[in-house]
């Protein structure tokens, strides 16, 4: 549920569920060949990691779109045999951990975080992805969690900057994954109660947009405890893919690779395979909508905050919601490469 309308909020998958085509059917797309898909992802991480590699230059904090994602399409890429730099993703942790690491004091009280549970759980997820050890810092960051958890039983960021920092949906889902991974012994008894709470909101709360159906169904399949819940979820996402392969961000808006990439990623994270039809539409779409440079292309709809800078990345004013969509489309695209899954750190 976004941040924008939304802000008065007061186990496994059935493995003999049948994936139902909702959207309307084209005509069987061509044999994608694995080399093209393959290339599309080397032109996409090549993007993605210079962006990631360029930030630190220009700020000294984290941020969730020129870290997290950006080592998510790494990880992705890895996994699926296409060489990506094996010394940006510890330097991404490292740089993840710095900006958080004088602030436990802070983090332990549920303060001194911009952006809030948003930033937290995207901090963590970056951490994750890298394979970091639980520490202090983490620690940290998982009191502040426990601190800034809604009595409704979600998490937030601290402003509507769609779609990255929108959803409670992602915000919640990210919070239980940190939880979960770096939770400490002592707080696993509170740690217990946030989940269930959370949990009961994940199966029973609106959700709005593209990014809240696909965060839902990432929840309800890794925390919840109910398969009709995965099920009706995972029918919500299907629902939502257009004749032309893609997702939209908002149901009066056109496909694009930010929420395109993210639901196929959900899904095949969620037990999609990526031979199905649905997920090689979407491959289609983005394979077609890719840009000669190898990035994704997709107009900002939020009002910046902070002073404005140039990171180098393709799409000028609209970088910062392109770059983060090419991480999306890269992840989504290299789960499609047929193979081995190779073991995520190097």
């Amino acid at each position: 549920m976004g941040m924008c309308a939304r802000a008065g909020l007061a186990g496994g998958l059935c493995i003999f569920l049948i994936w139902p085509m909702f959207a309307e059917e084209p005509q069987k797309n061509a044999e994608l060949a694995p080399e093209e898909i393959a290339k599309a992802v080397s032109r996409g991480l090549a993007i993605v990691q210079k962006a990631a590699a360029n930030y630190p230059k220009h700020r000294d904090c984290f941020s969730c779109h020129h870290q997290s994602l950006p080592m998510l399409a790494m990880v992705s890429a890895r996994q699926h045999g296409v060489k990506s730099d094996t010394e940006l993703l510890p330097a991404q942790a490292q740089f993840t951990h710095k900006s958080f690491e004088n602030s436990i004091a802070a983090l332990k009280k549920g303060k001194g975080v911009g952006g809030r549970a948003m930033t937290v759980g995207y901090a963590a997820w970056a951490l994750l992805l890298a394979d970091s050890k639980a520490d202090d810092t983490t620690e940290a960051l998982v009191e502040y969690l426990l601190h800034t958890q809604r009595e409704e039983g979600h998490w937030t960021g601290q402003m509507c900057r769609p779609p990255l920092e929108e959803s409670y949906f992602t915000a919640t889902v990210l919070a239980l994954q940190a939880m979960k991974r770096y939770g400490s012994d002592s707080q696993k008894p509170r740690i217990s109660n946030a989940m269930l709470r959370a949990k009961t909101w994940l199966a029973s709360a609106p959700a709005k947009g593209q990014e809240d159906k696909a965060m839902r169904l990432w929840g309800l399949h890794e925390f919840g405890d109910k398969n009709e819940d995965v099920a009706a979820a995972r029918i919500a996402v299907l629902k939502a893919q257009r004749p032309e392969g893609g997702w939209a961000q908002l149901d009066e808006m056109d496909s694009d690779a930010y929420a395109t990439g993210q639901t196929m990623f959900i899904l095949q994270a969620t037990g999609l395979g990526a031979h199905e039809q649905t997920y090689r539409r979407g491959v289609d779409f983005l394979l077609k909508s890719q840009k000669p440079d190898g990035s994704w292309f997709v107009r900002s709809r939020s009002k910046p905050i902070q002073a404005d800078f140039d990171n180098g990345d393709p799409h000028g004013k609209d970088q910062f919601i392109s770059t983060p969509a090419t991480a999306w489309a890269t992840a989504a695209l290299a789960a499609a490469i047929p193979g081995p899954v190779m073991p995520r750190s190097p």
